[in-house]
């Protein structure tokens, strides 16, 4: 409850289907396999691509669809074998061992997208297309009508999200 605990404006992560009323999507997400340029992988085309990487994980029992396990199997790669797996519990260590070249991680490409535009991360390519996760980031006011300067925040969140204080995708 934002009223209850004086916050004026709250981001939250979750499906669609559990959004609160009201809520503004800012934007979704997709992941994706990216990696170091230095590692130079280009493209991931089966199971046996796998065989001398080491995949970069992440052990969050909550957030399944950024495990490789559930990727490989969706792909149709399920019997793939790396070389070694690095397991994290948070996303941003995972991201950094990316950065320093440690291995191949699944992209938040919404999240990661600086890193990927200035080429510090390379999206890596597969045969599958980015799978979109499900969930999404929502903005959510405390209040219906708030104050001035809680307008101005809340459009500038939805202008650096590349959306307009007026565009849709409220939940209702």
């Amino acid at each position: 409850d934002l009223r209850s605990e004086g916050i004026d404006l709250a981001i939250r992560y979750t499906p669609p289907a559990l959004a609160p009323a009201g809520a503004l999507r800012l934007f979704g997400e997709t992941v994706a396999p990216v990696a170091h340029p230095s590692l130079g992988l280009d493209a991931l085309d089966g199971a046996a691509a796998f065989a001398g990487l080491c995949l970069l994980d992440f052990d969050d029992p909550q957030h399944p669809w950024l495990q490789w396990r559930g990727w490989l199997a969706s792909a149709g790669w399920a019997d793939a074998r790396p070389q070694a797996a690095l397991h994290f519990n948070q996303y941003d260590q995972l991201i950094q061992a990316a950065l320093a070249g440690q291995g191949v991680a699944l992209g938040r490409l919404e999240l990661i997208g600086p890193l990927l535009a200035d080429g510090r991360l390379v999206r890596v390519a597969t045969p599958a297309p980015a799978q979109p996760s499900g969930h999404a980031y929502w903005l959510v006011q405390a209040d219906g009508a708030p104050r001035e300067e809680v307008r101005q925040v809340a459009a500038w969140l939805l202008d650096e999200a590349g959306r307009s204080s007026e565009a849709g995708s409220a939940v209702a």
